[in-house]
């Protein structure tokens, strides 16, 4: 496809349509109930169009804010797509949000209304909502269908917002993030590259469709005209059958899910498949991706990306991958990491990310109706991540620690991911959370949160547990024993609500 041809997001599924209609879109496997629907390029046109005329009736317009509160399924992907052929900016959230967090993004995003899932919805929110009759493509298209099919697209240029998509707040409020159609098609062009895409690929997204990663992953497998195989949630007991029946060629898997892979039994269909590569995100053991690479021999190669920058910042390549790396920065970008002192950092010396780009077209265009955290964020066209990490001479980044969880102690900085990864080898810890809380004579002290193995566990075994394997101004000052932590709507522990509770 000629880039050229690319005015918006939507050129690409209006060119796709043009030249190959029969070609296999969109694939949605409900797990739970046993539906699966396929939706061809032409098709897909079609209910693209049907959706802007039923929202164009439901008085919506260009620059329009549409609240998107459903789970991954067809209806998710035709109306996210309909809202940019209309020039609509598509707030997705995670349909699990309780009516305070959906009120509070609803609000904070300025969005005209939700559409919604009947069966799922909350008394307290319906009064928001548009709602959908069900989850499945059928019920959907009942719903459109009395509405006409042709649709001209609206005027709608790359620099023209495109989505919201609010941050998972592991540190802090999420804060909804401005990406244009511009910051997708310059993040799915590089990231085709990298993966080397093209329109025989078939993408297994088991990643949330609201979620940055979800997102492009679906438009960027779109562009190369492949075809994206959307489950409604990971399972793994169906992961290689699906992947089988479908001829997925990649997927993309969380840390957890690849770890929920590895201790289930062994599957029918593991090493019968066409899967030549998946992605995953967060940490992974070198021991287990030994133990992958030893039972599935499935490429696996770690990618590192943020809401901020529209998904994906680094990853490895296909050939000669470093284990335990992010890979390396994309092309779209310049990069620097600055240590303490502000100062570019040597090889294997940490410091804080920051990306050079273009704000709008490969930085995001900033946080809705949060000026001053834009600001901050983004200085000159560089966006300060708040990651803590280190190159090497090759220039592969690893990963050390998000900036805000990094805890200065009487001089010393500590990163609480080597203390997590000390505690986690006690055998009697299922899983830990460090976080710093605020001290006026030692800057912070240091708190461990532990979900336990067993009841049969003591604040004393912990404590001596690291004073041998920590030196002492690393061991924690305080062992608190928790059920549970709370998590983001992607699994990611919400360190600043630990700190919230145990104040």
């Amino acid at each position: 496809m000629n880039s050229s041809e690319i005015i918006n997001l939507d050129s690409i599924i209006k060119l796709h349509a043009k030249e190959n209609p029969s070609k296999t879109a969109l694939i949605f496997v409900d797990i739970d109930k046993n539906i699966e629907e396929t939706v061809t390029y032409s098709q897909l046109d079609i209910l693209i169009s049907k959706t802007c005329n039923y929202l164009k009736h439901n008085n919506y317009k260009k620059n329009d804010k549409l609240l998107i509160h459903i789970p991954n399924s067809l209806p998710f992907v035709i109306l996210l797509l309909a809202s940019f052929r209309m020039g609509i900016v598509a707030v997705t959230t995670n349909p699990n949000l309780t009516t305070r967090e959906l009120n509070y993004q609803f609000k904070q995003s300025g969005s005209k209304n939700i559409i919604s899932i009947k069966s799922d919805q909350n008394k307290n929110s319906l009064s928001l909502c548009t709602t959908l009759v069900n989850n499945t493509l059928l019920d959907f298209t009942n719903l459109i269908n009395k509405f006409n099919s042709q649709f001209t697209p609206e005027n709608v240029n790359l620099s023209d917002e495109a989505t919201v998509l609010f941050t998972s707040g592991t540190t802090n409020l999420p804060k909804g993030v401005i990406s244009t159609h511009s910051n997708y098609i310059n993040k799915i062009n590089s990231v085709s590259n990298v993966l080397k895409l093209n329109s025989e690929d078939r993408h297994y997204l088991t990643l949330p469709l609201f979620h940055t990663n979800g997102q492009y992953s679906l438009l960027a497998i779109l562009l190369k005209g492949g075809s994206a195989v959307i489950c409604s949630r990971f399972s793994p007991s169906n992961y290689f059958k699906i992947a089988f029946k479908y001829k997925v060629t990649l997927s993309t898997l969380f840390a957890s899910t690849i770890r929920m892979l590895l201790i289930s039994k062994k599957y029918k269909y593991e090493k019968n498949n066409n899967i030549r590569l998946i992605m995953f995100a967060q940490s992974v053991s070198e021991e287990e991706l030994k133990q992958w690479q030893n039972r599935f021999k499935i490429n696996l190669i770690q990618i590192y990306g943020m809401s901020e920058t529209t998904g994906m910042i680094s990853a490895n390549p296909i050939i000669n991958p470093k284990n335990m790396s992010m890979g390396k920065i994309l092309d779209i970008y310049k990069y620097k990491i600055l240590n303490e002192y502000g100062k570019n950092s040597n090889p294997f010396e940490a410091g804080e990310l920051v990306l050079l780009g273009i704000q709008n077209e490969t930085l995001m265009k900033g946080y809705i109706n949060e000026d001053e955290a834009t600001s901050k964020t983004i200085v000159n066209n560089e966006l300060y991540t708040g990651d803590i990490v280190y190159k090497d001479n090759e220039e592969f980044i690893y990963f050390i620690d998000r900036k805000n969880d990094v805890i200065k102690r009487s001089g010393e900085n500590i990163s609480t991911i080597e203390i997590e990864h000390i505690i986690s080898n006690h055998p009697k810890v299922k899983e830990v959370s460090v976080v710093g809380y605020p001290d006026k004579i030692m800057d912070y002290k240091i708190f461990a949160f532990i979900i336990p193995k067993t009841k049969e566990i003591s604040t004393k075994e912990i404590t001596e547990f690291c004073k041998i394997n920590l030196v002492s101004y690393k061991v924690p000052e305080k062992i608190i024993f928790v059920d549970k932590f709370p998590l983001t709507a992607v699994g990611k522990i919400q360190k600043y609500k630990l700190k919230e509770k145990y104040k």
